[in-house]
């Protein structure tokens, strides 16, 4: 489960921004319903099933995203021999000078196995400049490692707890680490099995789909390989009000005639060689004819925009709400109708498992529809220095029956577009 996750010193981002997950004490609105109690043995708060992201274009959601998305890629990769002698693809905030030569910081608190772990680091282009780890089991801290890297000797300084297990395999962890790759990285790498529901974390518990990502299918169709999954798949895109009667994955192995003719011959020649003996699916859709009931079949490609995107999304949405997993989604209402978008918002929060959402979207109609508390609600925009800032609705104290929806398309809590009037004098 998620706490909370800040990032500072990244592409639109200066200074540090934090997103929390943990209920506020003001609000009592659906607290049954959009809130859980987290379950750990130390004192935390109850945690948000959902928070919901709003700003005008290039307000630094995506950023958001992929800052913990780059994160998570660097705790499960960074210490793989195919990253030896490649520069970390962080990028600072340019527009100061500072920043320019500055690190980024990215930092998250998370819930697994009933153990609260706050992990973070600070790096450049060139190396991880500083990383830590801290524990809360039975309710105590325990900083299980630090690492500083020291300028002057060019070297990192590592400090361990005695509460961190390992023993000599620690000092052969850190000798292994390359400037480029986390500590954590090379002892998950190297399977330290304290460390391992921190992995898991990262690599099972956290699913991250970005705006590009939302149509891609793959993902729904292995799903529906398995018949009981094909039924919760079918019964999960009806409950939309699609009737669809069947769906059937067609396989077979990759074959270059499936490529569009009018495709350049390097690049044909280039997937062709990436994609030789591999088995490629395509979804069918069965729906009834009106009048005699006979089955009717459909390609993928003859279904709306709105049924694909729901497809491609149900595998994922019915995956983390079984696994209780946490998704991140980058703009939500990407080819999904705004009714679509309450339901899946909905849906997740009537389950009695502890999944979690936080995605970005310019749905307001979320906000009118009693869907959210007002801890839920967060807004993007860029300061004077054209740096995001990330700020909650709580912010403005906003009452018990406020129409959230008007007072932001007005401009009351920021995070809109600001529009310059245009001069057509002299056009056409």
């Amino acid at each position: 489960m998620l706490i909370q996750f800040s990032v500072e010193n990244y592409r639109s981002i200066l200074g540090r921004q934090t997103l929390n997950m943990a209920t506020s004490n003001y609000f009592k609105e659906l607290e049954q319903i959009n809130t859980f109690d987290a379950g750990a043995v130390e004192q935390v708060p109850r945690l948000l099933r959902s928070n919901v992201i709003y700003g005008p274009n290039a307000s630094g959601k995506s950023t958001l995203v992929n800052a913990l998305d780059f994160m998570r890629d660097r705790v499960i990769n960074s210490a793989k021999e195919s990253q030896a002698n490649e520069e970390i693809e962080v990028t600072p905030f340019k527009l100061t000078g500072a920043s320019r030569a500055g690190d980024s910081e990215f930092e998250v608190a998370f819930l697994e196995a009933g153990v609260r772990y706050q992990y973070g680091f600070r790096c450049n282009r060139q190396r991880f400049t500083e990383e830590w780890l801290f524990a809360y089991p039975e309710g105590r801290t325990q900083k299980w490692f630090q690492r500083v890297y020291d300028p002057e000797s060019g070297k990192d300084d590592y400090r361990f707890s005695t509460s961190f297990q390992g023993g000599r395999r620690r000092q052969d962890w850190k000798a292994d680490t390359r400037p480029n790759a986390l500590f954590l990285s090379k002892a998950l790498q190297s399977n330290s099995e304290q460390l391992k529901p921190v992995l898991n974390w990262f690599q099972q518990r956290l699913r991250i789909i970005k705006a590009h990502q939302i149509l891609v299918p793959a993902f729904t169709m292995n799903r529906c390989r398995d018949e009981a999954d094909k039924r919760r798949v079918l019964e999960f895109m009806n409950s939309a009000d699609l009737s669809i009667a069947d769906i059937r994955i067609d396989t077979q192995v990759f074959s270059p005639e499936v490529l569009p003719k009018e495709m350049p011959p390097a690049l044909r020649d280039e997937i062709s060689q990436q994609m030789a003996g591999k088995e490629i699916m395509q979804a069918k859709f069965t729906h009834e004819d009106v009048e005699t009931h006979e089955p009717i079949e459909f390609d993928q490609e003859e279904e709306s925009d709105g049924t694909r995107a729901l497809f491609a999304f149900s595998g994922p949405w019915l995956d983390v709400i079984e696994e209780e997993r946490v998704l991140v989604v980058d703009e939500l209402d990407t080819s999904l109708h705004p009714l679509i978008v309450h339901y899946l918002v909905r849906l997740l929060h009537h389950q009695d498992r502890k999944a979690q959402l936080v995605f970005t979207t310019h749905d307001t109609t979320l906000l009118s529809q009693k869907i959210l508390r007002r801890d839920q609600i967060w807004f993007m925009e860029k300061d004077d220095k054209n740096a995001t800032q990330l700020y909650p609705l709580s912010d403005y104290s906003p009452r018990d029956n406020e129409a959230i929806e008007r007072g932001y398309l007005n401009g009351r809590y920021g995070g809109i577009p600001f529009l310059k009037d245009l001069d057509f004098h002299g056009i056409g």
